[in-house]
C-alpha cells in the first residue's frame, strides 16, 4: 500500500486549496488548478485519457462532527466501454494527528464507487488521495487526483 500511495502521489502533479474552517463548522474553500489532464481549475475531477466518460471526483475536505472527513468516487457513464474496478482513498495529515478510519477503499466491477476517509481534527496540513483502477476494451486505466488543504479546527 505505501509504495502504491508513494507511486500514486509522485505521479500526480501537486495540487493546492485552502480551507478554512470556522468555529460553527463552515468551510469556505479557495482552489488552484489541479493536476494536469483535470476538468479545469479547481474541479476537483480528473478524466481518464484512456476511457474519457470515467473519472474520479472528490469534496473538498471538511470537517464533521470534529474529524476532517474526505469524501470521493469514481464513475463511467453508461455508454463508457469501461467499469470502475477499484478505488482507494485516503486522508494524510501532515501534523502527526492520530488516524481513524483513515483509508477507504471499494472493490468490483461497477459504473461507480464512493469512499471516504477521516482523521480527527487537528489544525495543520492534509492531503487527501483518490486513486482509481478503470478496465474495459482497451485494458485497465488508472487514474487519480490529490488534493492538498490546511485545516484550522
Amino acid at each position: 500500500m505505501n509504495r502504491l500511495r508513494t507511486s500514486a502521489t509522485l505521479a500526480a502533479a501537486i495540487t493546492a486549496g485552502l480551507l478554512t474552517i470556522t468555529s460553527s463548522g463552515v468551510g469556505a474553500a479557495s482552489a488552484t488548478p489541479l493536476s494536469p489532464g483535470t476538468n479545469g481549475p479547481g474541479s476537483g475531477t480528473r478524466v481518464s485519457e484512456v476511457y474519457p466518460g470515467c473519472e474520479v471526483f472528490f469534496d473538498t475536505p471538511h470537517v464533521v462532527d470534529g474529524k476532517v472527513r474526505f469524501n470521493g468516487g469514481a464513475k463511467c457513464s453508461e455508454s463508457a466501454p469501461a467499469t470502475v474496478d477499484w478505488l482507494v482513498i485516503w486522508l494524510e495529515p501532515d501534523n502527526d494527528a492520530p488516524y481513524d478510519e483513515w483509508f477507504g477503499e471499494r472493490t468490483g466491477p461497477a459504473k461507480s464507487h464512493s469512499a471516504s476517509s477521516t482523521v480527527p481534527c487537528v489544525s495543520g496540513h492534509y492531503q487527501g488521495t483518490l486513486f482509481a483502477s478503470v478496465n474495459g476494451n482497451k485494458g485497465v486505466d488508472q487514474i487519480w487526483v490529490d488534493r492538498e488543504a490546511t485545516i484550522t479546527c
